[in-house]
């Protein structure tokens, strides 16, 4: 056995124990991800107050350009009045499908009174976080893929330089090599 072909095959054997050590890095890098945002959200969240609104306007589908031309209705639009701290405001929000002029729809605010989304499921930090281990582990295994096909590339090349070598050596007069 060559020493390059021992070589390549201890360089694969550190590709697959990379690969199987990235599996670990990547438990730790989601679970941290999954911290992260948690906190964010809980964060967001607290900030965020419901208030009772009205719906003032009739609700409208605006068009949705889909792709191609294609044109889709979007979600009912409505404008809609709600009274926060002694001050009233109005917005253009997305409303159910069975709101109505006059009806009732709960409305988010932010710190500061203006209208905001819902307040994000908490179960979004841990699909963060599953996202963010596969993802290591896809990116660790793709690099030691790469690491692995450019050292067999450059092991192959010194492979046929070496052999390009011993057969000059060997039959000077053979082929490419043959005197004038």
């Amino acid at each position: 056995m060559r020493s390059s072909d021992r070589l390549q095959a201890a360089w694969r054997l550190v590709a697959v124990l990379v690969a199987v050590a990235s599996i670990p890095l990547a438990v730790v890098v989601g679970i941290s991800a999954a911290t992260t945002t948690g906190a964010h959200i809980r964060a967001e969240n607290a900030a965020k107050t419901a208030v009772t609104a009205t719906v003032v306007s009739d609700p409208l589908r605006i068009a949705v350009p889909v792709g191609q031309g294609v044109v889709a209705s979007g979600p009912p639009q409505a404008t809609v009045a709600w009274n926060f701290h002694g001050r009233n405001d109005i917005a253009v929000v997305v409303v159910p499908n069975s709101a109505k002029r006059g009806s009732t729809v709960t409305q988010w605010l932010d710190s500061s009174g203006r209208a905001t989304t819902a307040p994000r499921p908490t179960s979004d930090a841990v699909v963060q976080g599953i996202d963010t281990a596969i993802l290591t582990v896809i990116a660790t295994c793709c690099g030691a893929t790469v690491l692995v096909w450019c050292a067999d590339r450059i092991l192959l090349h010194r492979h046929h330089t070496a052999w390009a070598r011993e057969w000059r050596d060997f039959a000077p007069g053979i082929g490419h090599n043959k005197p004038s």
